[in-house]
């Protein structure tokens, strides 16, 4: 016969051991549902291969992801990014430059995207040549004629997709530069050629705009353009495709208020492109250290 003493801590003990299985598996099913709700969906990114838009991607992607969002960059040309926002494949583009540089882009997607928020407030695109070429009297895209061969008849261009690279092409016709061949290659390589020139007081003409890092790089001067092809001054925006602020309302809100100055990009431009660190190092440094306007935006 059990001892009725020893029968009732028996049951009990199985009863506390059923008990704590018990909570261990609903705290799990509840820390499962939390996790779940705090996955607000996955923001993707159209990331053309600039310094300047690589680093402020991943500034983005360290704030988004504090937010509780997944994001994902996807590396494409410009063109390209605007075609796929415009189809619904890409979230968001932090390299809107309009109204002059993209406007080919805008004119053909612009229906189905929407200009959130100025994320630059001031640029400038263009051509530029190393100071002591300015010296000499090169001071204008007109003053390229007749100058051919000092500079071995040809513009070093970046990715045969930038806006730039069309602007370009129009200046070339609109000021007769039929001597020039525009080369194109990746803003990396066009980085190479000038600095080799410099370096052996070569003549080079290139495309560059601002904020970038080639200014603080290089002694260069930029050439005057007359009849305003590159335009008065771009600003860059955040776009997204249709339907983002509806699927994304708190990312479409932090969009609405991330704004930088040209400073901080040209900064950001030279620890990823001159300095070689990792994009997304320079990016998580950057929010560490300015919270308070990391707070601001969001």
């Amino acid at each position: 016969m059990i001892n009725s003493k020893k029968y009732l801590i028996y049951i009990s003990t199985i009863l506390l051991v059923f008990s704590i299985v018990l909570n261990t598996g609903c705290t799990g099913q509840a820390d499962e549902t939390q996790q779940v709700s705090t996955d607000k969906g996955t923001i993707k990114f159209g990331l053309p291969p600039w310094p300047g838009v690589t680093v402020k991607t991943e500034v983005a992607k360290v704030i988004l992801e504090e937010m509780g969002y997944k994001v994902e960059s996807n590396k494409l040309d410009a063109g390209i990014v605007y075609a796929e926002m415009a189809e619904g494949n890409i979230d968001a583009l932090l390299a809107g430059w309009l109204p002059v540089t993209h406007k080919e882009y805008w004119k053909i997607h612009g229906n189905n995207l929407e200009q959130v928020h100025i994320n630059v407030p001031e640029t400038w695109l263009g051509l530029a040549i190393p100071t002591y070429v300015y010296e000499s009297g090169v001071k204008s895209l007109s003053d390229l004629n007749g100058k051919e061969t000092e500079f071995g008849s040809r513009i070093v261009g970046i990715e045969p997709g930038a806006g730039i690279m069309n602007s370009t092409n129009e200046a070339m016709s609109a000021y007769g530069l039929t001597g020039y061949t525009l080369k194109s290659s990746s803003t990396p390589a066009m980085m190479a050629e000038v600095d080799s020139a410099i370096l052996k007081n070569e003549w080079v003409v290139f495309t560059i705009w601002k904020p970038h890092s080639a200014f603080a790089r290089f002694d260069i001067k930029e050439l005057e353009d007359p009849q305003g092809i590159y335009g008065g001054g771009d600003v860059v925006y955040t776009i997204v495709r249709k339907g983002f602020k509806e699927d994304f309302p708190e990312a479409y809100a932090f969009f609405e208020k991330f704004q930088v100055t040209p400073e901080t990009q040209s900064e950001w431009i030279l620890e990823y492109s001159d300095k070689g660190r990792d994009p997304a190092e320079v990016a998580k440094e950057w929010v560490n250290n300015n919270r308070d306007k990391v707070e601001e935006w969001i």
